[in-house]
Order: structure tokens, then sequence, then C-alpha cells
């Protein structure tokens, strides 16, 4: 299971790093938004992911 949240999260973590490098397709406020918002949904996914492996067991 560590390997499948690690894909995804990775990849996840790979397209917002491409989009943010481009200056051209992302404003700097929104940028920092994305930023902030993509924080919090690595901390929540792995609440969600926990809790999958709690009820697969």
């Amino acid at each position: 299971m560590k390997f499948a949240k690690g894909m995804l999260i990775g990849g996840l973590i790979g397209a917002s790093i491409s989009v943010l490098t481009n200056p051209e397709i992302v404003d700097p406020r929104m940028r920092k938004r994305l930023i902030r918002s993509g924080k919090k949904i690595v901390r929540r996914s792995g609440n969600v992911f926990d809790d999958m492996v709690h009820m697969f067991r």
C-alpha cells in the first residue's frame, strides 16, 4: 500500500511542480494558493490512506 500511496502522491507532486515552474500558466497569487491547498491535500491524504488500509485489514 505504501508503494501505491507514494506513486499517487509523487504523480500529483510532479504534475503540480511542472505547472508551477512554468510562469506563463499560473500567476504568482494563484501559485501561492495552489501551494497552500497542496499542503492541505498531502496532510489529508495521509489520513485517508490510513483509513483505507485499516478497512481492508
